[in-house]
Protein backbone atom coordinates (compact mmCIF):
# COMPACT_ATOMS: atom_id res chain seq x y z
CA UNK A 1 0.00 0.00 0.00
CA UNK A 2 1.51 3.69 -0.64
CA UNK A 3 1.23 6.07 0.85
CA UNK A 4 -2.03 8.05 -0.67
CA UNK A 5 -3.46 4.79 0.00
CA UNK A 6 -2.61 4.78 3.48
CA UNK A 7 -4.53 8.26 3.81
CA UNK A 8 -7.73 8.02 1.92
CA UNK A 9 -10.13 7.40 4.29
CA UNK A 10 -11.87 4.20 4.89
CA UNK A 11 -14.66 2.69 6.27
CA UNK A 12 -11.76 1.35 8.98
CA UNK A 13 -11.12 4.98 10.26
CA UNK A 14 -9.25 8.50 8.66
CA UNK A 15 -6.22 9.80 8.46
CA UNK A 16 -5.19 13.34 10.13
CA UNK A 17 -4.34 14.89 7.06
CA UNK A 18 -1.11 14.79 8.56
CA UNK A 19 -1.51 18.06 10.75
CA UNK A 20 -0.28 16.53 13.52
CA UNK A 21 -0.77 13.90 16.68
CA UNK A 22 -3.57 15.76 17.78
CA UNK A 23 -5.60 12.11 17.80
CA UNK A 24 -3.07 10.38 19.53
CA UNK A 25 -3.71 8.76 23.52
CA UNK A 26 -3.57 11.19 26.15
CA UNK A 27 -5.04 14.22 23.61
CA UNK A 28 -8.18 15.25 26.08
CA UNK A 29 -11.10 17.08 24.89
CA UNK A 30 -12.49 20.12 26.13
CA UNK A 31 -14.41 23.03 25.10
CA UNK A 32 -12.39 26.39 23.98
CA UNK A 33 -11.62 29.11 25.88
CA UNK A 34 -13.88 32.48 24.82
CA UNK A 35 -12.47 33.71 21.53
CA UNK A 36 -11.80 37.42 21.43
CA UNK A 37 -14.01 38.81 19.61
CA UNK A 38 -16.54 35.65 20.56
CA UNK A 39 -20.53 36.79 19.68
CA UNK A 40 -22.28 33.44 19.89
CA UNK A 41 -21.43 29.71 20.51
CA UNK A 42 -22.65 26.29 20.38
CA UNK A 43 -20.66 24.10 22.28
CA UNK A 44 -20.00 20.06 22.89
CA UNK A 45 -21.50 19.70 19.13
CA UNK A 46 -20.85 15.88 18.00
CA UNK A 47 -19.73 15.51 14.24
CA UNK A 48 -22.18 13.49 12.31
CA UNK A 49 -20.16 11.10 11.18
CA UNK A 50 -16.98 10.63 13.63
CA UNK A 51 -19.05 11.23 16.79
CA UNK A 52 -16.43 14.17 17.57
CA UNK A 53 -16.90 16.94 19.92
CA UNK A 54 -16.50 20.53 18.62
CA UNK A 55 -17.02 24.27 19.37
CA UNK A 56 -19.12 25.80 16.98
CA UNK A 57 -18.48 29.74 17.53
CA UNK A 58 -18.84 33.36 15.88
CA UNK A 59 -16.32 35.83 16.35
CA UNK A 60 -16.04 39.58 15.12
CA UNK A 61 -13.16 39.98 13.89
CA UNK A 62 -11.95 44.00 12.84
CA UNK A 63 -15.66 44.20 11.48
CA UNK A 64 -15.71 41.22 9.85
CA UNK A 65 -17.84 37.97 11.49
CA UNK A 66 -16.42 34.74 10.96
CA UNK A 67 -17.84 30.98 12.00
CA UNK A 68 -15.20 28.72 13.50
CA UNK A 69 -15.78 24.66 14.03
CA UNK A 70 -12.93 24.31 16.82
CA UNK A 71 -12.00 20.43 17.54
CA UNK A 72 -12.46 20.28 21.82
CA UNK A 73 -8.72 18.02 20.80
CA UNK A 74 -7.77 21.15 19.37
CA UNK A 75 -5.48 23.09 22.61
CA UNK A 76 -5.35 27.20 22.30
CA UNK A 77 -1.95 28.79 22.66
CA UNK A 78 -0.25 24.71 21.94
CA UNK A 79 2.67 24.70 20.10
CA UNK A 80 1.58 21.63 18.26
CA UNK A 81 0.89 22.26 14.59
CA UNK A 82 -2.42 21.85 13.03
CA UNK A 83 -4.31 22.56 10.04
CA UNK A 84 -7.13 24.99 9.52
CA UNK A 85 -9.81 24.47 6.21
CA UNK A 86 -10.83 28.03 4.94
CA UNK A 87 -14.26 28.07 3.39
CA UNK A 88 -15.34 30.08 0.55
CA UNK A 89 -19.10 31.08 0.21
CA UNK A 90 -21.24 32.04 -2.74
CA UNK A 91 -22.24 35.85 -2.83
CA UNK A 92 -25.81 34.98 -1.50
CA UNK A 93 -24.43 33.13 1.30
CA UNK A 94 -22.45 34.62 4.48
CA UNK A 95 -20.20 33.06 7.14
CA UNK A 96 -23.30 30.96 8.75
CA UNK A 97 -22.55 29.06 5.76
CA UNK A 98 -20.77 26.46 7.75
CA UNK A 99 -24.02 26.15 9.41
CA UNK A 100 -25.14 25.61 6.25
CA UNK A 101 -24.05 23.52 3.19
CA UNK A 102 -20.29 23.56 4.79
CA UNK A 103 -21.45 22.16 7.96
CA UNK A 104 -21.21 18.60 6.28
CA UNK A 105 -17.87 19.20 4.79
CA UNK A 106 -17.16 21.41 8.23
CA UNK A 107 -17.52 18.35 10.27
CA UNK A 108 -15.48 16.41 8.35
CA UNK A 109 -12.51 18.70 8.87
CA UNK A 110 -13.21 18.66 12.80
CA UNK A 111 -13.17 14.40 12.46
CA UNK A 112 -9.50 15.29 10.78
CA UNK A 113 -8.81 17.22 14.00
CA UNK A 114 -8.53 20.65 12.13
CA UNK A 115 -10.15 23.78 12.41
CA UNK A 116 -12.73 24.64 9.66
CA UNK A 117 -13.33 28.71 9.42
CA UNK A 118 -15.18 30.71 6.71
CA UNK A 119 -15.47 34.42 7.23
CA UNK A 120 -18.51 36.54 5.94
CA UNK A 121 -16.15 38.79 3.23
CA UNK A 122 -15.54 35.25 1.28
CA UNK A 123 -18.58 35.57 -2.11
CA UNK A 124 -19.69 38.64 -0.48
CA UNK A 125 -17.58 41.48 -1.17
CA UNK A 126 -15.49 39.03 -3.90
CA UNK A 127 -11.75 40.04 -3.97
CA UNK A 128 -11.88 43.89 -3.12
CA UNK A 129 -10.41 45.63 -0.12
CA UNK A 130 -12.77 44.58 2.19
CA UNK A 131 -12.68 40.85 1.65
CA UNK A 132 -8.83 40.65 1.11
CA UNK A 133 -8.40 42.98 4.17
CA UNK A 134 -10.70 40.40 6.17
CA UNK A 135 -8.61 37.51 4.70
CA UNK A 136 -5.30 38.85 6.08
CA UNK A 137 -7.02 39.68 9.53
CA UNK A 138 -8.53 36.41 9.83
CA UNK A 139 -5.60 34.47 9.43
CA UNK A 140 -3.56 36.87 11.62
CA UNK A 141 -6.44 36.29 14.36
CA UNK A 142 -6.82 32.40 14.03
CA UNK A 143 -2.40 32.34 13.94
CA UNK A 144 -2.96 34.33 17.15
CA UNK A 145 -4.76 31.25 19.43
CA UNK A 146 -3.03 28.12 17.26
CA UNK A 147 0.15 26.52 15.58
CA UNK A 148 -1.76 26.44 12.37
CA UNK A 149 0.68 24.97 10.00
CA UNK A 150 -0.88 23.91 7.14
CA UNK A 151 -4.17 25.44 5.25
CA UNK A 152 -6.17 24.13 2.67
CA UNK A 153 -8.94 25.84 0.90
CA UNK A 154 -12.38 25.06 0.13
CA UNK A 155 -13.84 27.55 -2.47
CA UNK A 156 -17.89 26.94 -3.65
CA UNK A 157 -19.43 29.16 -6.31
CA UNK A 158 -18.39 33.20 -6.41
CA UNK A 159 -16.22 32.25 -3.01
CA UNK A 160 -13.62 30.79 -5.79
CA UNK A 161 -12.71 34.55 -6.60
CA UNK A 162 -11.11 35.05 -2.93
CA UNK A 163 -10.09 31.32 -2.80
CA UNK A 164 -8.09 31.87 -5.70
CA UNK A 165 -6.63 35.34 -5.45
CA UNK A 166 -5.40 33.98 -1.29
CA UNK A 167 -3.75 31.20 -3.29
CA UNK A 168 -2.34 33.51 -5.96
CA UNK A 169 -1.07 36.25 -4.23
CA UNK A 170 -0.42 34.32 -0.62
CA UNK A 171 -2.55 36.37 1.41
CA UNK A 172 -1.98 33.59 3.78
CA UNK A 173 0.85 31.25 4.01
CA UNK A 174 1.28 27.64 4.31
CA UNK A 175 -1.29 26.93 1.80
CA UNK A 176 -1.09 23.46 0.75
CA UNK A 177 -4.13 23.05 -1.79
CA UNK A 178 -6.89 24.82 -3.02
CA UNK A 179 -10.41 22.64 -3.55
CA UNK A 180 -12.84 24.86 -5.74
CA UNK A 181 -16.59 22.86 -6.86
CA UNK A 182 -18.06 25.60 -9.43
CA UNK A 183 -15.69 27.99 -8.57
CA UNK A 184 -15.26 31.29 -10.18
CA UNK A 185 -11.61 32.63 -11.47
CA UNK A 186 -12.37 35.42 -13.74
CA UNK A 187 -13.92 38.46 -12.38
CA UNK A 188 -13.50 40.41 -15.23
CA UNK A 189 -16.00 37.46 -17.11
CA UNK A 190 -18.69 37.59 -14.74
CA UNK A 191 -19.32 41.36 -14.89
CA UNK A 192 -19.44 41.43 -18.57
CA UNK A 193 -21.60 38.41 -18.32
CA UNK A 194 -23.67 39.31 -15.70
CA UNK A 195 -25.64 42.17 -16.89
CA UNK A 196 -27.96 42.52 -14.64
CA UNK A 197 -25.74 42.29 -11.69
CA UNK A 198 -27.67 39.69 -10.15
CA UNK A 199 -24.22 38.23 -8.52
CA UNK A 200 -23.38 41.87 -7.18
CA UNK A 201 -19.96 41.84 -8.57
CA UNK A 202 -20.04 45.16 -9.82
CA UNK A 203 -21.54 46.18 -6.45
CA UNK A 204 -18.39 45.23 -4.33
CA UNK A 205 -16.52 47.09 -6.98
CA UNK A 206 -18.51 50.24 -7.53
CA UNK A 207 -18.73 49.19 -10.74
CA UNK A 208 -15.52 50.53 -11.64
CA UNK A 209 -13.82 48.02 -14.27
CA UNK A 210 -10.21 49.26 -12.88
CA UNK A 211 -10.40 47.95 -9.84
CA UNK A 212 -11.99 45.10 -10.72
CA UNK A 213 -9.06 44.36 -13.04
CA UNK A 214 -6.80 45.43 -10.45
CA UNK A 215 -7.28 42.43 -8.26
CA UNK A 216 -8.97 39.90 -10.76
CA UNK A 217 -7.43 35.95 -9.83
CA UNK A 218 -7.62 35.75 -13.22
CA UNK A 219 -4.83 38.26 -13.92
CA UNK A 220 -2.01 36.47 -11.53
CA UNK A 221 0.46 35.52 -13.76
CA UNK A 222 1.44 31.04 -13.55
CA UNK A 223 4.32 32.08 -11.95
CA UNK A 224 3.07 32.35 -8.27
CA UNK A 225 1.12 29.12 -9.07
CA UNK A 226 4.42 27.08 -9.46
CA UNK A 227 4.29 24.32 -7.29
CA UNK A 228 0.66 24.25 -6.21
CA UNK A 229 -2.12 22.56 -5.88
CA UNK A 230 -5.27 23.15 -7.03
CA UNK A 231 -8.49 20.71 -8.29
CA UNK A 232 -11.54 21.44 -9.58
CA UNK A 233 -14.96 20.44 -9.69
CA UNK A 234 -17.00 21.39 -13.44
CA UNK A 235 -19.95 20.06 -14.09
CA UNK A 236 -19.84 18.38 -17.90
CA UNK A 237 -20.88 19.52 -21.32
CA UNK A 238 -23.83 17.36 -21.40
CA UNK A 239 -25.29 19.37 -17.95
CA UNK A 240 -24.02 23.25 -18.58
CA UNK A 241 -23.35 25.26 -15.80
CA UNK A 242 -24.56 28.61 -16.98
CA UNK A 243 -23.93 30.06 -13.35
CA UNK A 244 -20.00 30.00 -13.40
CA UNK A 245 -19.16 28.67 -17.06
CA UNK A 246 -16.27 26.36 -16.65
CA UNK A 247 -14.24 26.69 -19.65
CA UNK A 248 -14.16 30.19 -18.50
CA UNK A 249 -13.38 30.22 -14.95
CA UNK A 250 -12.34 26.49 -13.07
CA UNK A 251 -10.94 24.86 -16.33
CA UNK A 252 -9.14 27.79 -17.73
CA UNK A 253 -7.50 28.02 -13.98
CA UNK A 254 -5.91 24.56 -14.47
CA UNK A 255 -4.83 25.36 -18.27
CA UNK A 256 -2.60 27.83 -16.45
CA UNK A 257 -0.89 26.76 -14.02
CA UNK A 258 -1.04 22.90 -15.14
CA UNK A 259 2.71 23.67 -16.47
CA UNK A 260 4.19 24.65 -13.25
CA UNK A 261 1.63 23.29 -10.82
CA UNK A 262 2.60 19.43 -8.42
CA UNK A 263 -1.12 18.90 -9.05
CA UNK A 264 -3.84 20.85 -12.02
CA UNK A 265 -6.55 18.00 -11.55
CA UNK A 266 -10.25 18.08 -13.10
CA UNK A 267 -13.12 16.15 -11.83
CA UNK A 268 -16.59 16.10 -13.98
CA UNK A 269 -19.98 16.09 -12.15
CA UNK A 270 -23.72 16.13 -13.91
CA UNK A 271 -25.28 18.51 -11.38
CA UNK A 272 -24.78 22.11 -13.39
CA UNK A 273 -24.10 24.57 -10.69
CA UNK A 274 -25.12 22.31 -7.80
CA UNK A 275 -22.52 20.96 -5.86
CA UNK A 276 -22.22 17.08 -5.52
CA UNK A 277 -22.17 15.15 -2.57
CA UNK A 278 -18.97 12.96 -3.09
CA UNK A 279 -17.55 16.76 -2.80
CA UNK A 280 -17.03 15.85 0.42
CA UNK A 281 -15.65 13.24 1.16
CA UNK A 282 -13.42 13.59 -2.12
CA UNK A 283 -12.36 17.01 -0.33
CA UNK A 284 -10.71 15.27 2.48
CA UNK A 285 -8.90 12.39 1.01
CA UNK A 286 -7.49 14.88 -1.40
CA UNK A 287 -6.27 17.26 1.29
CA UNK A 288 -5.09 14.23 2.83
CA UNK A 289 -2.85 13.34 -0.25
CA UNK A 290 -1.43 17.21 -0.21
CA UNK A 291 -0.75 16.95 3.45
CA UNK A 292 2.23 15.11 2.95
Amino acid sequence: MDRREFLTLSSAGAATLGFSALGAPGALAATAPILPGEVSRLSNVLTQKGKKLYDNIEVDIGGDRARLFIPQTVSRNSTASIGAVWFYHAASSSHNALNGGFKYPGELVVDQNAIAICINAGGTQYTNSVATNAQKNAWTYLNALYTVRRNFLRATSFGGSLACYTYGKKLIPYIRGLYMVNGLYDNEWLYAYDTKNQAHVGDAYNNDLTLIKGTNPARISATPWTNSRVKVLVSDDAHPDNVVIPSRNGLALINKIAPVATAAEVMYHTLAHDTPGFAHTDMIKTFAQWSI
